[in-house]
């Protein structure tokens, strides 16, 4: 007991660092000065009060492989959003706050399913193992956080209820809006050189609607299970440095760690070439090792990306092997283990269902879209064609092996430029994803289920009142 007392007090120690502490210097300012004096009126002045509607349609099919066959309804749903963010200005040049929350509500949704509880853009209590087969409407604080600036706002810290982003290792998860940490994190920029900190003892996803502790459990181990003296992680914490050449070359190392259970790895190399309309090029590698067994020594993701622009159309090239021999069998892009306890920084995401990260995968995406503008005779459409294939896909002791998986898909996008709506975006998603092992059924391999049909339909509307 002592040990979490003390873990718990040296995170509200951080956090109070990396928020009181620079403000401390406020007195040594001349409290009297008429700049001193007048100087609050820009936490108002600079103030943004802004939001967005936003409405959400799916229609997933699922193959029942080890059964019929066929594609039977795995999710069908719509849910609307709406959000409202206010992001103050700097008081003193300083301080200010960031407050915003949100609310979902399921218009339509097949309740005979329990699936669609999972849907993640209406609400599940605040953990996987608690649900009761049917989702919920209601409301949840996304941001409640003090934020802090100093040395001309080269060094800044927030802290609360707030988005934590530590390159490679540390993210949220995202509906329309973003998962919330209760932490704080504290950044630097210097020139060419990027620092930053963050540290955290609970999160929620955006579908849950309060924080809860972080586990070494999976998301059906039920709470008494996950949050056991044993599971329960007290805290994660993650650093990074990246530095960015004149030439446009950056570089950026990262550290991450759940106490007592992961730690974490990250690099990236990056560079622009001034060839193809201007080639973007990185390689990325990420690695993590547990303390138990759901991994068998260092469990990692290499992936080389390229992307690059030629008159109307844009083309992205992408390539990933992994690695992950133990219990998990695949590679998990966070510091714990839950899908929505916490969530990682992995920047690979083809939007193709799959996580292509089965233990010795390996995959390839490429995509293409283009701008119709030329064609339509008006601005803002575009479409959008990909596909992706992994093969080598094992489990984590190498019993199964030869797993092979592919999908394609197709976007059609519209954003209106011009008028009340303008920044509107309509979006259409259509993902075929196959699995080449159906009548083995969903999970024979440790993260890839049977094949599925998925069409997804966005509106985004974002606003601002002041």
């Amino acid at each position: 007991m002592e040990k979490v007392i003390f873990k718990r007090a040296a995170l509200s120690a951080a956090v109070v660092a990396a928020l009181v502490v620079p403000g401390m210097a406020l007195a040594a300012q001349d409290m009297m000065s008429p700049t001193y004096g007048k100087s609050y009126e820009a936490f108002a002045d600079d103030a943004k009060l802004s939001g967005g509607l936003f409405y959400f349609q799916r229609e997933r099919d699922r193959k029942q492989g080890a059964g019929d066959g066929q594609y039977h309804t795995n999710l069908s749903h719509s849910t609307a959003q709406a959000a409202l963010n206010f992001n103050s200005g700097y008081a003193w040049d300083t301080i200010g706050v960031d407050v915003g929350g949100f609310a979902a509500a399921n218009l339509a949704v097949d309740e005979s399913n329990p699936v669609n509880e999972e849907n993640e853009f209406s609400f599940w209590g605040n953990s996987w193992s608690q649900g009761d087969g049917h989702s919920e409407n209601g409301a949840s604080l996304s941001n409640a956080a003090l934020k802090l600036k100093f040395m001309d706002g080269a060094i800044t810290a927030k802290g609360g209820l707030t988005q934590l982003y530590v390159p490679g290792v540390m993210g949220v998860n995202w509906s329309y809006q973003p998962g919330t940490y209760r932490g704080g994190q504290i950044e630097g920029n210097f020139g060419g050189l990027y620092l930053t900190y963050a540290i955290a003892d609970e999160y929620k996803a955006p579908w849950f609607k309060d924080t809860n502790g972080f586990s070494k459990a999976g998301n059906y181990a039920g709470a008494a299970t996950q949050y056991s003296d044993e599971n329960q992680i007290d805290y994660i914490h993650a650093l990074a440095a990246r530095y960015t050449f004149e030439n446009g070359t950056a570089v950026t190392g990262s550290f991450g760690q759940s106490e007592g259970y992961m730690d974490s790895y990250h690099f990236k190399l990056a560079h622009k070439f001034d060839v193809l309309g201007g080639l973007s090029t990185s390689y990325q590698f990420y690695g993590s090792d547990t303390d138990n067994n759901d991994y068998d020594g260092l469990a990692w993701q290499q992936a080389l990306t390229a992307a690059w622009n030629y008159a109307q159309y844009g083309f992205r090239l992408e390539g990933m092997w992994t690695k992950a021999e133990g219990d998990m069998g695949n590679y998990l892009p966070r510091l714990t283990k839950g899908y929505g306890n916490s969530q990682g920084a992995n920047e690979i995401w083809w939007d193709s269902r799959s996580d292509w990260n089965e233990n010795n995968e390996k995959a390839l995406f490429f995509g293409v879209t283009r701008s119709l503008d030329d064609l339509v005779g008006a601005p803002g459409w575009s479409v959008g064609v990909s596909g992706a294939y992994g093969w080598d896909a094992e489990d984590g002791y190498s019993t199964v092996t030869g797993g092979k998986e592919w999908a394609a898909n197709f976007d059609v996008m519209y954003t209106v430029q011009d008028g009340k709506l303008k920044g509107t975006l309509f979006k259409l998603h259509y993902t075929d994803y196959n699995n080449e092992q159906d009548e083995k059924g969903s999970w024979y391999y440790p993260n890839m289920f049977t094949s599925e049909h998925d069409v997804k339909f966005h509106i985004i509307m974002p606003f601002t009142i002041m």
